[in-house]
Order: structure tokens, then C-alpha cells, then sequence
């Protein structure tokens, strides 16, 4: 596999402005092109791409930008829909060897952000550490209730993986997320929670001592704000 992750952020209208803001304040962390991931925006069916911010991303990732097929909308089938259109692509174009191989692939949302900002070394250096242990195809925060694996995680670019989940599941049968209603098989083919990944969950903001506290524990990936406050306070501390 290539030791690159692919790093595929997903939106709808409800929040495209807040993911494509994401996506540029993860583009300007970077010091120069990056090596160790590339990118990947994918929107629902109904949404669209921004030209503005595909060429911003550009200039530090390689960049896939997609608009899913999927008809689903709603919570959560809609966002399930999404989900599930990246691991149909990510499968088909590694298959077709049009993409590179990740080990990875980082399926995130508009309510995430990094702490760090070499962030994308210390998840990937996470996701070999824990697969030197045991082989895994799911890494991410373990939450309740199931307990599961929260959505914002990494996912394995293991082939028999991805035509599994893509080709043979697909979807999920009840209105469940699907990182909840598919716990049961990845925690069998083998998960890993990651202490550096926490899921708050609809936090409506984040303070700076908040944050401040987050750099201090070491945490490198945050999902559940429903604002903009730690792009903010990164951009502040890191002056990007």
C-alpha cells in the first residue's frame, strides 16, 4: 500500500460553507505540498463544489473533488449516502489503480478540526502503531452508546476491505448512522481506539482555554463543534 491517507471531507448545504472553510484552513497548515495525504471533497447530490476552494486545496494537496450520485437525504440516511459514495469510489479507483493505494482514508465532516499542526504525521503514525499491534479496519474515537467507532475515523485502503463495505454492504438497512449500525462487523474484523481522537459531540462552541487544554493533552483531532472556534483559535496560534 502507499503510505499516503486520503483525507475525504463530505458536506451538503446545511454545512458546505463551514466544510469548505475546513478545507482551506487545513490546506494553509501545510507548510508546502503535501506527502503525506491527499484530498478529497465529496458533496451530496444536491450540493455543489467551489471552484475558489478546490484551487486553494490544491496547492498543498492533490485533489479529487466529487458530486455523489446518491439520492439520500436527511439525517442520517443522507449522510450515510455520502459516506458510502466515498468507499464505492475510493474502491473502484484503487481498483482500477487510477488513485494510489492508501493504507487509509480519513472520512471527516464539517464538525471536525485538528489540534496540531502536523496533525496528518500523528494519525498516520497512529494508524501504523496500532496496526503493527493488530490489524485494523476502523481507528478513530470509541463513543457510546454501542459502544462505536465515531464517523470521523480512519478506514482502512485494504481492497477486500473496500469492495466489502462498497460493493457487498453498501448501506445500512435502519435509520441508523452507519458507524453505529455496522459496529458489530467492524468491531469484528478488528477496530482501535485512538486517544488522540475525540468525539464532543454538538458542542455549540469551543473557548481558547478549551483549546488550550486540548493542545496541552495531546489531542490531535476534535469532531462535534457546531461553529468555526477551533479553525479560530489554530489560526490564531498558528498564524495561518
Amino acid at each position: 500500500m502507499d503510505p499516503k491517507i486520503l483525507i475525504a471531507l463530505q458536506y451538503w448545504n446545511g454545512d458546505r460553507d463551514r466544510a469548505l472553510e475546513l478545507a482551506r484552513y487545513l490546506a494553509d497548515q501545510e507548510p508546502k505540498h503535501s506527502d503525506l495525504a491527499d484530498f478529497m471533497l465529496m458533496a451530496r447530490f444536491d450540493s455543489s463544489l467551489d471552484t475558489a476552494t478546490i484551487n486553494h486545496v490544491s496547492r498543498k494537496f492533490n485533489l479529487y473533488s466529487r458530486i455523489s450520485r446518491r439520492r439520500a437525504t436527511g439525517w442520517p440516511m443522507g449522510c450515510n449516502d455520502l459516506w458510502f459514495s466515498v468507499m464505492e469510489w475510493a474502491q473502484s479507483m484503487i481498483q482500477a489503480k487510477k488513485i494510489p493505494h492508501y493504507k487509509a482514508i480519513f472520512t471527516c465532516e464539517a464538525d471536525g478540526a485538528p489540534i496540531p499542526r502536523d496533525w496528518i504525521a500523528q494519525l498516520s503514525a497512529e494508524w501504523d502503531r496500532v496496526n503493527a499491534v493488530s490489524p485494523v479496519i476502523m481507528a478513530g474515537a470509541l463513543v457510546e452508546p454501542g459502544p462505536h467507532i465515531n464517523g470521523n475515523a480512519l478506514m482502512s485502503g485494504d481492497l477486500n476491505f473496500l469492495t466489502w463495505i462498497g460493493r457487498r454492504v453498501g448501506g445500512v438497512a435502519t435509520r441508523v448512522g452507519w458507524d453505529y449500525g455496522l459496529r458489530e462487523e467492524f468491531k469484528k474484523r478488528g477496530w482501535a481506539d485512538l486517544p488522540g481522537m475525540r468525539s464532543i459531540y454538538n458542542t455549540p462552541t469551543f473557548s481558547e482555554a478549551q483549546y488550550k487544554d486540548m493542545v496541552s493533552k495531546g489531542w490531535i483531532w476534535i469532531h462535534g463543534g457546531k461553529d468555526t472556534s477551533l479553525i479560530k483559535h489554530g489560526r490564531d496560534r498558528y498564524k495561518v
